[in-house]
């Protein structure tokens, strides 16, 4: 019976093999009539391959992206699988015209995998009217309001990392830690509590079911080789039941797939039972994001919402607002440990507003620190959570262009018309490192540009400091005042509390691991 199954399943694989390659061939021929053919671009190193290796399987991310741009300028056109042409655009003004306008969808193979990671009905793989219900149920649960009152919860996980590594270090004993893989914990305990309504400590109790399945997940979606380029090819002509069967194929990537949706398809139907039980009691539930959520839902349709329906919003939840935070502040640590001197004036600037709340009595003022807010958005600007996304026109559509272009025919185009079905990396790093928007030294980590006033010379795109971090248009990420207080609240507890030093390795590469070293009150009055 297994036998029988792998079998019907690696045919059903090479045919969807064969539909991708006829399908892109097409669309190259098809491609050959418009502009695209005639933009400038790097050489492809194989038909095969085209310059996908290049793009996302460089060493050190943007090896050769921000090279390219450098040389071809803010729109130009890369190879990807059979010779298909795909454009990568940093030019503001077309971005701003791509996020804003519907007609620009996701790539396929995102959707596929946005069914299957987190289900057909979840906000990700939502379009036109589905996407409008659900992201405006969501909104209500990251509005300013609800989000400052999460403040206390950010503050007692934090506590929770710096208790930990108060048992490893002290002032006279640096100790060696992993950063990332105490921050991956706090900010999964962070959004389990304040989305879920569900207490969790997995920094003190790493072997929690949720964290195993959901960090594991994680591991397995960053592990791609050569062969996730076919099959990310490949997905789009699967139809989604074959999909669902494609699930339960006895790989690594799979079994963790299907271990955490079953651990959130349990958690879903727990969560409704008790938010149900708590509804009889009459105990208020608008104080975490999914009870506002499932409220919302029912206000609009006056339909209660099923447990697997919530499952699919919880996976949205967590997967999109544990890793990025945690990524982020990870390479907060990072370039503090490569600038001391920026951490000391840090640390002070911290000591100084903690000591102006306890004596006032009021809440920390975290958008009042300029240090704080400039070292945010620098690493928030360099270190993109999204280097990129995959878009495609859903029809045939003109682009607009900030200065226009020169084709490779001699041709001064000042908009690029695209046929339908054409791939584009909306291309986030590279826009952050736009030398016309930034700066000559836009590929800098350099926080004292953000200390006199907004460094960009250009319109916002996206909803903070003018970088698309946290994209733009219809698509903006609900979370993103959630993210900047959450990352804000815990840095500051951090950087108080310890100081960070690269250890031998990371002085050629990051790998998340650095020395941290406790600080109490008294030794910061010695600094």
């Amino acid at each position: 019976m297994g036998h029988e199954y792998l079998s019907r399943s690696s045919g059903i694989l090479a045919v969807a093999a064969l539909a991708a390659f006829l399908s892109l061939l097409n669309n190259s021929r098809r491609s050959r009539s418009s502009l695209v053919t005639q933009l400038p671009g790097p050489p492809a190193p194989s038909w095969l391959y085209g310059n996908m290796l290049q793009f996302v399987f460089p060493s050190i991310y943007g090896e050769f992206e921000f090279e390219w741009q450098k040389k071809y300028g803010s729109l130009y056109k890369i190879k990807g699988l059979f010779g298909e042409d795909r454009l990568m655009i940093s030019d503001p003004v077309a971005l701003q015209y791509i996020i804003n306008n519907r007609a620009f969808i996701r790539a396929p193979s995102q959707l596929q995998m946005g069914k299957l990671v987190f289900g057909e009905g979840s906000v990700y793989c939502a379009e036109g009217e589905d996407h409008r219900r659900l992201r405006a149920a969501l909104s209500p649960g990251f509005s300013p309001n609800v989000i400052r009152g999460f403040v206390p919860i950010f503050s007692d996980v934090v506590q929770r990392i710096v208790q930990e590594w108060d048992c490893l270090c002290s002032p006279d004993k640096p100790a060696l830690v992993n950063v990332c893989d105490m921050l991956d914990h706090a900010t999964l305990d962070v959004i389990s509590e304040t989305a879920l309504g569900s207490p969790l400590n997995t920094v003190a109790n790493p072997d929690h079911p949720l964290a195993q399945s959901h960090l594991n997940v994680l591991s397995t979606a960053l592990s791609r080789s050569k062969i996730d380029i076919f099959s990310e090819a490949i997905l789009p002509y699967i139809p989604t039941f074959m999909l669902r069967q494609g699930v339960r194929l006895p790989t690594a990537a799979f079994r963790a797939l299907q271990r955490f949706r079953s651990v959130t398809n349990n958690m879903g139907s727990q969560l409704m039972q008790e938010k149900a039980e708590a509804h009889k009691a009459g105990v208020n539930q608008d104080n975490d994001m999914l009870s506002i959520l499932i409220k919302g839902v029912f206000g609009q349709r006056k339909t209660k919402m099923t447990p697997n329906e919530l499952a699919e919003q919880i996976r949205v939840i967590l997967l999109g607002g544990q890793d990025t935070s945690a990524d982020a502040l990870a390479w907060c640590l990072y370039e503090l440990a490569k600038d001391p001197e920026y951490q000391w004036k840090l640390r002070v600037e911290i000591e100084h507003f903690k000591g102006l709340s306890s004596s006032e009595g009021r809440p920390m003022e975290y958008d009042a620190m300029p240090l704080l807010n400039a070292f945010l958005k620098e690493t928030l600007r360099v270190y993109s959570a999204a280097p990129y996304l995959d878009r495609i026109a859903s029809e045939d559509l003109v682009i607009p262009l900030a200065d226009g272009i020169t084709t490779t025919s001699g041709e001064r185009i000042s908009c690029l018309p695209v046929r339908k079905g054409q791939f584009i990396a909306v291309a986030i790093a590279s826009y952050h490192r736009l030398e016309a928007l930034w700066g000559p030294d836009a590929d800098e980590f350099k926080p004292s540009r953000w200390l006199d006033g907004d460094p960009c010379k250009g319109q916002a795109l996206g909803p903070y400091a003018h970088l698309l971090t946290f994209v733009g248009g219809h698509r903006v990420c609900a979370g993103w005042r959630f993210a900047v207080l959450e990352m804000q609240a815990m840095l500051t507890e951090l950087v108080v509390n310890f100081s960070f030093a690269l250890s031998t390795g990371d002085a050629q590469q990051y790998t998340g691991a650095g020395y941290c070293q406790y600080i109490g009150a008294g030794y910061l009055q010695d600094i």
